[in-house]
């Protein structure tokens, strides 16, 4: 039996429908990773499942007794709590059952020596209830969560005093805690690095319910998926497997659809021209007319289509200078060094990547040497002759800002058409520029920023 039913499902954004006719069946076991191009609603159809949003027409049906959790995206945690309460505010019922067991035992101190037994009886099915739960394992099982996903922060830090994805991070933590029926996350891999990625794949592919991932890492997806559904066309394809079981079996169906499509055309083509030249004799105008009904009736098939990569172009102005950046003898940090000293020399023309794990110091160096932070010791040059371009973590702009009022907030001479044609070659396309930044995925809005980022290049 399913646990979720979607029915002919229809969601539109003002006059662009993102789904028509969609269906699919979840059942208790199900890894389901849901993919698609950037805009065709791989969040959207989350959020319909999380009653977050209302469909235009069809249903969505849990079975009765079958509880979710949802990993928003854009999740505003507003709390006094630090970050160990609420992480134990998951289990708040047991902590309540703990209080009771207390009370009992406190109670045998007044009691009827009579009641003992009675009390006792009470306590020890508590005290079951709570072994049964696992209820002195909590604090092992809270530091597992928060050291697989690569929390850094002390667990009495406020809440409300974390970065973006420190945040993220934690409410996911509490997700996994709650250990629901159904999981819903919503490309919960985007701020974690290569380690915590593995640690929460294996905690997936061991998760015993069900759970529906969205993610555009494939490698992520191979590892902890059974099924694979795929948005395309308006449409819901679901199929059975993995990551690569799911590009075999789609290369495949492309190849048999691609088939099918060069014979209808081919078989359009031939009748038209017969047609063409029988409608006019009298001798043969009678079977012109029938093949033209013929014609008339027979559902067409769509060419299939080929999406572009989207290519990221960044024109940028040669120097005459060798060395745009010199770093010497650099200590970065906050109230001490977080690596040892510093030495570079960036050259014009060379593209360098900085790997580390979370939280050994990738962002502070680059922020101390774009000037944000002030260096320990040391120093950083930078040539005038080159400009600097950051793209950091943290999105701060106004969110109710769509991606169009977003570009043309600092670029006003643009029009509406050019604009849309900078963010469609960079895969931001349909009805997405014009939803407001809190209705858009991560990387749908990592999107926005790089087209944006291109302009001041």
């Amino acid at each position: 039996m399913s646990i979720l039913e979607v029915s002919n499902l229809k969601f539109s954004y003002k006059d662009n429908i993102l789904f028509s006719n969609l269906n699919l069946r979840l059942m208790h076991d199900d890894h389901l990773g849901l993919i698609g191009m950037n805009g065709v609603g791989k969040t959207t159809l989350l959020k319909l499942i999380a009653e977050r949003l209302h469909p235009d027409e069809g249903t969505i049906r849990w079975l009765s007794g079958v509880d979710y959790s949802y990993l928003d995206q854009h999740l505003e945690i507003d709390s006094k709590l630090n970050i160990r309460e609420y992480l134990a505010s998951v289990y708040d019922e047991l902590f309540e059952v703990e209080n009771r067991l207390n009370a009992l035992y406190k109670s045998l101190e007044t009691a009827d020596p009579n009641d003992y037994d009675k009390i006792l009886r009470k306590a020890d099915n508590l005290m079951h209830h709570l072994e049964e739960n696992d209820f002195y394992l909590i604090k092992s099982k809270i530091e597992n969560v928060i050291n697989g996903l690569g929390v850094k922060a002390d667990l009495n830090f406020p809440l409300r005093n974390l970065s973006g994805g420190e945040r993220i991070k934690i409410f996911l933590a509490k997700l996994l805690l709650e250990e629901k029926d159904v999981l819903l996350l919503d490309e919960p891999t985007n701020f974690l690095d290569e380690q915590h990625i593995e640690w929460l794949a294996k905690y997936l592919v061991n998760y015993p319910k069900a759970f529906i991932v969205v993610s555009h890492n494939p490698a992520f997806l191979n590892l902890v998926c059974n099924k694979i559904a795929e948005i395309h066309n308006k449409q819901l394809n679901v199929y059975k497997g993995n990551y690569d079981a799911y590009l075999k079996q789609k290369e495949l169906k492309e190849q048999t659809y691609l088939t099918v499509y060069k014979a209808q055309q081919k078989f359009i083509k031939k009748t038209e021209e017969y047609i063409k030249k029988n409608i006019a004799r009298a001798s043969t105008a009678k079977q012109a007319k029938s093949r033209q009904k013929v014609l008339e009736k027979i559902e067409k098939l769509e060419k299939p289509v080929k999406y572009k990569k989207v290519k990221f172009d960044f024109p940028f102005t040669s120097s005459f200078q060798k060395e745009a950046i010199v770093i010497k003898d650099l200590e970065i940090g906050y109230d001490h060094p977080l690596l040892p000293k510093i030495n570079l020399i960036v050259r014009f023309g060379e593209k360098i990547r900085i790997v580390g794990k979370n939280g050994v110091g990738k962002t502070t160096f680059l922020k101390t040497v774009l000037g944000l932070i002030k260096p320990i010791s040391g120093r950083v040059n930078v040539s005038e002759l080159n400009k600097i371009i950051y793209y950091s973590q943290e999105f701060k702009d106004d969110k109710t800002l769509t991606p169009i009022e977003y570009v043309r907030n600092d670029y006003p001479l643009m029009t509406d058409e050019e604009i849309r044609s900078l963010l469609a070659r960079y895969g931001v396309v349909g009805e997405l520029p014009l939803k407001p930044f809190t209705q858009l995925s991560g990387g749908e809005i990592a999107k926005v920023r790089l087209a944006h980022l291109s302009l001041e290049s």
